[in-house]
């Protein structure tokens, strides 16, 4: 990550690095983009949509110490409100395609035995272009790893929460993510799981 620059000034300029467990951890989670807590403490999901993912992580069964977390790019994304104020703002598809590859970089050597998308953002990053509700079930994959595409925490936290049918549905992603992570030792498809079908995103 150290590599990438940012001369954007549409881009806070502190960067928010992966983190957690870069030699093959079970799941490679990728959200949006860094919002002002993260980019105040450099670290990704230490916001609200991030005690939202961490609750999610634990109905799922999902055992924290085995995760890699990032952004789909490492800057949070700012513009002035009317009043000169700072607010966040989603990232352009530029700014995705620019600063995401250093995200593209890190999962190919950090080799995770599964990738999961939160949201449309980090779904544009591995170029999957249906909606979130269409891609959840497809079979798809990154770099010959098991891709699964499911809401962003922010989501289900604003349309229901813990009581929501999205958060539900989120849930059921996570748990089928962390099985089929079971299945593979190393990155390489067990002789368990050889899904049809499969695409290359």
């Amino acid at each position: 990550m150290a590599g990438t620059n940012t001369a954007n000034k549409r881009l806070d300029q502190r960067r928010v690095a992966p983190e957690g467990l870069f030699r093959q951890p079970r799941l490679y989670l990728v959200g949006e983009a860094p919002g002002a807590e993260e980019a105040e403490q450099g670290r990704p999901f230490v916001g609200p949509a991030g005690c939202a993912l961490r609750k999610l992580l634990g109905q799922a069964g999902i055992d924290l110490r085995q995760l890699r977390l990032a952004n789909a790019i490492p800057f949070r994304p700012i513009e002035h409100t009317e009043k000169s104020a700072l607010r966040n703002r989603a990232p352009t598809i530029e700014e995705i395609n620019h600063y995401g590859a250093a995200v593209l970089t890190d999962i190919r050597r950090s080799k995770p035995r599964v990738v999961v998308a939160l949201g449309s953002t980090a779904a544009r990053l591995f170029s999957a272009s249906r909606s979130i509700r269409a891609s959840r079930k497809a079979k798809l994959q990154f770099d010959g790893r098991p891709l699964q595409i499911t809401f962003h925490p922010a989501y289900v936290r604003r349309f229901g929460g813990a009581n929501g049918d999205a958060w539900r549905k989120m849930v059921a992603d996570l748990r089928r993510a962390w099985k089929v992570s079971a299945m593979y030792s190393n990155g390489a498809r067990s002789r368990q799981h050889s899904p049809e079908g499969s695409k290359a995103v």
